[in-house]
């Protein structure tokens, strides 16, 4: 795991190309502690920071090449089937000099060219530079794990970067793209455009895309992979036992691969479903290499004394399975205010709850107990229906299926749980029914309330539900949320649930496997039976990222939000500045409606968020 940077240029000094490349990979040296390298030739300046996971040795230095010296490759990520593919490729003559899986996905590069992306498993970001051709290659994974930042000018100049802070100096006059913040700001949205960021002229590659720049022809983008996502609601009783077997099987394979490192694993722990799958099926594998020796699996957990937002019992039952070393971090309000403007920075595009700081929390926690690496749940919710929408696009399908007195069933079986009631964010449901929201009114008067994309609504059927999920609404911003928080500390996150050979198996899975009976994650519970203790297995209760956000608002960030709301200097481009006043005012004035605070908190968080970024002042 690193950070990338480079400059294909023309009309530009060369030390004048280098020293930008330099400055690019300093911004970003919290990516790459562990070394930084560079590589200049006529034209272009590559860069790197490294974050030594695999290959502690030199022979993992970036930027590498061949041993031609014709192609240099600076990436960012892992390829978790190194060794397969290095065994494969030795089988047709290739040499090592190392075992970093840098070197042999550079080794792919030159024996497969471009359809070496067919057999990378793994999480990346990467750049190949050919010095024959001088031109550049560059890809990203099919979900979006690593984030790749790039900015064009013309047919002259490229430059790329994994974090957007690393391109703002090549533009100089800085504008949000004002689309994208009136749908941050009105709906909660972001990094739902898979090919623009929060700042005009930088734009993301998309996930399950690569590129081609060459001096004088430009940018020439393609997709290298897409997903569907079965619609079929039912199988055979037969059918679905064999599915559920081929889930524990197919997850423990995945959880194993994720686990190669040459520096110590841990795993996030939030006492649910998903992350308590991941240190289940950790603790198995380690036991079954004979790695019994506790402090070798370690969680870490944020906690809050509020018992109505602590999962420290949930976690207590799965460390006490397992027998794991656990860390346990409290998160609060006055440490977020001193965390505030350097959080933002790291995250580098708005955010809209507090609950992402928890997980910044999680990563300063593992940081300071000397662990790298840390596995982590997301995906699952997308995949397997763990979000409470989903049984609302389940029981429309089945309507629309003629499935009447099943959907009637269903319907009973999930909404007569009192723990899924309590622990349902009926008010987060809105953006999904309405075309606009009462409270955000008057930011745009005279009927100008942005329009709301109109895939985030409730869908046709639950796969398309997960597909818009997974590509454009959900997964997007939590993969964004999870690389920021981890990196700022110079760790690794890692997401066996969005590993795409998972992805892809999962998406042939019917929606009763996902949805039934009363149950989310149907086959997560019953795939892993008798290795999840009974009292996670069976829970239905759902926190999420829950943090006291109104208890925060109230008193630790209640100076911040009154100097960003009362002299703000960017929100006026995009919301009416009386508009806000008036939300202050009822905010003030007690109205503590969650729907108001949580638009509150967007405004404040956009204010701070310019003015770092179209300012441009760094921390």
């Amino acid at each position: 795991m690193c950070g990338i940077a480079g400059f294909i240029y023309q009309g530009v000094a060369p030390a004048e190309a280098r020293t930008i490349v330099r400055r690019m990979v300093s911004l970003q040296r919290h990516r790459g502690p562990d070394g930084e390298g560079f590589f200049d030739s006529h034209g272009v300046t590559l860069g790197h920071c490294r974050l030594a996971i695999i290959d502690l040795t030199d022979a993992g230095h970036q930027p590498m090449s061949d041993h031609e010296r014709r192609y240099w490759i600076t990436f960012n990520g892992e390829i978790y089937n190194y060794i397969e593919l290095a065994k494969e490729l030795q089988e047709l003559g290739v040499r090592f000099t190392g075992h970093s899986d840098t070197e042999v996905l550079l080794a792919a590069f030159c024996q497969w060219g471009e359809k070496c992306l067919e057999r990378l498993r793994g999480m990346f970001a990467f750049a190949i530079w050919d010095e024959h051709t001088k031109c550049l290659f560059a890809a990203r994974d099919r979900l979006g794990i690593k984030p790749f930042h790039y900015w064009v000018n013309g047919t002259e100049q490229f430059a790329f970067s994994s974090e957007l802070k690393a391109l703002l100096e090549f533009i100089p006059a800085r504008s949000a793209n004002s689309v994208l913040a009136q749908q941050f700001l009105a709906w909660n949205l972001l990094d739902h455009d898979p090919a623009e960021t929060m700042v005009s002229g930088i734009h993301k590659l998309i996930p399950g895309h690569a590129l081609l720049w060459r001096q004088g022809e430009g940018l020439r983008i393609w997709r290298y992979w897409d997903l569907h996502v079965c619609d079929d609601l039912h199988v055979s009783p037969a059918r679905e036992a064999s599915l559920i077997d081929e889930f524990r099987h197919q997850f423990e394979e995945t959880v194993s691969l994720h686990l190669r490192s040459d520096v110590p694993v841990g795993t996030c722990l939030s006492g649910g479903l998903d992350s308590s799958a991941i240190a289940c099926v950790v603790s198995q594998e380690l036991r079954r290499r004979e790695i019994k020796h506790k402090d070798l699996q370690h969680t870490f957990s944020a906690c809050f004394e509020d018992p109505a937002l602590d999962e420290r019992p949930f976690m207590e039952t799965v460390v006490d399975a397992i027998d794991c070393k656990s860390h346990y971090v409290f998160p609060s309000g006055e440490r977020l205010a001193e965390d505030l403007d350097q959080w933002i920075w790291h995250q580098e595009e708005p955010v809209g709850g507090s609950g992402v700081y928890a997980q910044y929390c999680v990563a300063r926690l593992a940081r300071d107990s000397g662990i790298k690496v840390l596995l982590d749940g997301q995906g699952a919710d997308e995949q397997l229906a763990g979000y409470r929408k989903f049984i609302l696009v389940y029981l429309r399908q089945l309507i629309k299926a003629g499935s009447y007195a099943l959907a009637a069933r269903e319907g009973l079986a999930f909404f007569c749980r009192p723990e899924i009631i309590r622990t349902s964010r009926f008010v987060d449901a809105r953006r999904y029914v309405y075309r606009s929201l009462p409270e955000g009114a008057v930011l745009w008067p005279a009927g100008s309330f942005p329009d709301r994309p109109t895939s985030l609504g409730v869908g046709t059927s639950l796969g398309r539900r997960i597909e818009a999920d997974l590509i454009r609404f959900s997964l997007p911003p939590l993969l964004r949320f999870e690389d920021r928080n981890m990196m700022a500390f110079g760790i690794e996150s890692r997401v066996p649930f969005v590993d795409h050979r998972f992805v892809e198996w999962a998406a042939k899975l019917p929606a009763s496997l996902r949805l039934s009976g009363g149950w989310s994650k149907r086959i997560l519970r019953e795939g892993l039976r008798g290795l999840l203790p009974e009292r996670i297995r069976t829970r239905r209760s759902k926190l999420g990222f829950s943090t006291p956000e109104p208890a925060w608002l109230a008193g630790p960030l209640s100076a911040w939000l009154k100097e960003t709301l009362s002299s703000s200097h960017y929100l006026g481009s995009v919301v009416d500045l009386e508009g806000i006043q008036h939300i202050v005012r009822r905010y003030t004035a007690g109205d503590r409606s969650l729907p108001l605070e949580n638009l509150i908190f967007r405004l404040a968080m956009y204010e701070s968020w310019a003015r770092q970024f179209l300012g441009f002042k760094p921390i």
